[in-house]
């Protein structure tokens, strides 16, 4: 995956909002994508953000069941961003499957999920001896070299 420099610092602001449990901050982040492109670009990369941690911890493709575990983990964490545990279920899902969101999860949750769940687990399955961000950097170079 080839990691746009443009949107890059965009999506990681994005994230760093969500990190902190500030609502405005993340909807002042997103609106600070400055069109269609980049937000697209950017919910992709909070999306293979994601997927990656997910299956790093999972030491490969987690199951239904462990992927409703991590929802239930996430909803919990991140009762700031009114999402229920069924929505972030179904996303998570969604992702996880390969499946589309479209008609199963309303487009502005994709926007603010990708966002919500990237923070939750870069923040809470990072190493202990390393911040979220850096585990974000890892991440990112796992990416590009895929």
């Amino acid at each position: 995956m080839k990691i746009s420099s443009r949107v890059e610092p965009l999506t990681r602001s994005a994230i760093h909002a969500a990190v902190q449990q500030d609502r405005s901050k993340l909807e002042m982040a997103l609106q600070a994508l400055p069109d269609d492109q980049a937000t697209r670009e950017a919910v992709e990369l909070a999306l293979a953000v994601t997927q990656l941690v997910l299956r790093e911890i999972h030491q490969g493709k987690p199951s239904d069941e462990e992927t409703r575990a991590v929802a239930a983990e996430i909803a919990r964490a991140e009762a700031w961003g009114r999402a229920t545990e069924e929505q972030i279920s179904a996303f998570l899902l969604r992702l996880v499957n390969g499946e589309p969101f479209a008609g199963a999860v309303p487009t502005e949750n994709v926007v603010v999920l990708a966002f919500v769940s990237a923070a939750s687990l870069l923040s809470s399955c990072r190493r202990d001896d390393e911040e979220w961000w850096n585990y974000l950097d890892r991440v990112e170079a796992a990416l590009e070299k895929a």
